[in-house]
């Protein structure tokens, strides 16, 4: 009798982003993704792959016999490739035709097996004497510098190189505006663009795709008599219309930032000087390159990239900018059997970006752009709007709170200091462009005298800027009696984006929003649209 196997991969994001040097969590994502490849880990060779991908992967086998083979043998591969990860892997007999009714009960047996299964502890080493420098775990290797490391180590070590040539399709061979220089992905977070001198941040940003599971399983419900080869053909279509769609969204991130890198001279010492461009320009920040090369790190990072689930990290002043870009991106891709082609209701997505010091453990970075993204679907569907929504935090999130709890900072007796998470791609009338493009501006070229960015009377006054702030803690009242004391010497002087007289829609204003971010999110712009 047939035999369909789901694997589902336990706690990949805590496997990934256990180490804080970024190439042991470029090679930890490099071998979670090949864990299910089928010619790395799965290696179905009594069996056919159905799906694999994003940390899943649905298989069908001819006799339960041979399904139980192939797990010994996967958990066995599995410990080789990516040490320590987890599994759960759940089986379930079917009649021909019946697949589609399989695959629907193996969905709640796969989530039982989750929940059953014993945890993962990893041996106290109690009689080793060198622990490893990474882990903390026995250590079992030296690396080439010398130093004690445990297996997971050794085996990430040796994939760091597979790791960085999985991605290098997606950069250009030459630089649009930089003739003779080519383009790489950083490999230490120094490289990601950080100007020395200034506290440097990196923005870990999180895009998940709203109700994808849902829509999955609205599909499969539909399929429950369909014909087997029909439900694995229509299920192919989709998840390789998901995969296509995940590399279009990288392959556009990388073409802003491209479009917007020039080589420019220092006017002080006519060096020359490879830099990020955008608006404002005084954000406008020079990149790492290597001489030898002839190759310049892009302030991007991809980390995770599956499905309707993508993780990168960026320059912390470029972060928001590309978070959404990608959820405008994201909205553009046609999924076939899962969202009606040019139907109404299409897929979409919602970020998280989580601006933290270079240098911050990177799990807590990821959770907290994880819980972030949370805040942003929570939002949505408060709201009851279909598109897609970001969420943003700048510094760390403490362990065990929740978003709500990090926002008891932004609450004043009966007012809210913030309005996140905002809408990116739903209608309404305050989104994030308004918020972007009017409150802290400035706005396209015909409008330059726009937002705090933009208007001379806020952009030459800091000092009324932060004193705007503190007025915004204390209430709408502050707000409006000292624009009536600014107003005596600035007759003209008017808050940014139709905030009215005193900068709140009822208990809630934005303009703490605007102002945190005031220098720290730069808008990547084609050299066209600035003109």
């Amino acid at each position: 009798m047939p035999v369909l196997t789901a694997v589902d991969l336990v706690r990949i994001q805590q496997y990934v982003f256990s180490s804080n040097r970024l190439r042991d969590v470029l090679a930890a994502s490099y071998v979670v993704e090949q864990a299910l490849d089928s010619q790395g880990g799965l290696r179905p060779n009594q069996g056919s792959v159905i799906l694999a991908g994003g940390g899943n992967a649905l298989l069908r086998f001819d006799s339960l016999d041979l399904a139980r083979k192939w797990t010994r043998d996967f958990t066995r591969r599995l410990q080789e490739l990516a040490p320590g990860i987890e599994a759960a892997i759940a089986h379930q007999t079917f009649e021909p035709g019946g697949l589609a009714q399989a695959w629907w009960l193996l969905h709640a047996d796969l989530a039982r097996r989750k929940l059953d299964r014993r945890p993962s502890i990893p041996q106290a080493g109690l009689t080793v004497t060198a622990t490893c420098t990474v882990t903390g775990l026995p250590a079992t290797a030296v690396n080439e510098e010398g130093q004690p490391v445990s297996n997971r180590v050794q085996v990430l070590g040796s994939a760091i190189q597979d790791s960085t040539q999985r991605w290098a399709g997606f950069l250009p061979k030459e630089l649009e505006h930089a003739p003779g220089w080519s383009a790489a992905f950083p490999v230490e977070l120094d490289q990601l663009g950080r100007t020395p001198g200034e506290t440097s941040l990196i923005g870990v940003v999180h895009v998940d795709g709203n109700e994808v599971g849902e829509l999955i399983r609205e599909w499969l419900r539909k399929r429950l008599d369909a014909p087997d080869t029909h439900v694995v053909r229509e299920a192919q279509e989709w998840a390789s219309a998901l995969s296509r769609l995940a590399d279009r969204v990288l392959e556009r991130l990388v073409e802003r930032i491209v479009r917007c890198i020039h080589l420019r001279r220092r006017a002080t010492t006519g060096a020359q000087e490879i830099r990020v461009e955008g608006q404002p320009k005084e954000l406008s920040f020079p990149l790492r390159y290597s001489k030898n090369s002839h190759q310049v790190f892009l302030p991007l990072r991809p980390i995770v990239l599956g499905g309707d689930d993508m993780t990168f990290i960026a320059d912390g002043r470029i972060a928001l900018d590309l978070g959404v870009a990608a959820l405008r991106e994201f909205e553009e891709g046609q999924v076939p059997h899962l969202v009606p082609e040019g139907g109404p209701g299409g897929l979409t997505a919602c970020a998280g970006v989580a601006l933290v010091r270079s240098h911050a453990p990177f799990y807590r970075a990821y959770q907290a752009a994880k819980m972030l993204c949370s805040s942003a679907k929570a939002a949505r569907r408060s709201a009851g709007d279909g598109g897609g929504w970001l969420d943003w935090a700048v510094g760390m999130v403490r362990p065990m709170h929740s978003v709500e709890e990090w926002r008891e900072a932004y609450r004043s007796m009966q007012w809210t200091l913030t309005m996140r998470p905002y809408a990116v791609t739903a209608a309404g009338r305050w989104n994030w462009d308004w918020l972007d493009l009017e409150v802290l501006g400035p706005g396209p070229q015909s409008q330059r005298a726009q937002g705090l960015r933009g208007d001379p009377a806020w952009r030459l006054s800091r000092n009324r800027v932060k004193q705007l702030e503190a007025l915004a803690r204390e209430g709408p009242q502050a707000v409006r009696k000292q624009l009536s004391v600014w107003r005596a010497t600035q007759p003209g002087l008017k808050l940014p984006g139709d905030l009215g007289h005193d900068g709140f829609f009822g208990a809630d204003t934005p303009l703490v929003d605007a102002i945190e971010v005031m220098d720290l999110h730069l808008r990547l712009e084609a050299e066209e649209a600035r003109r």
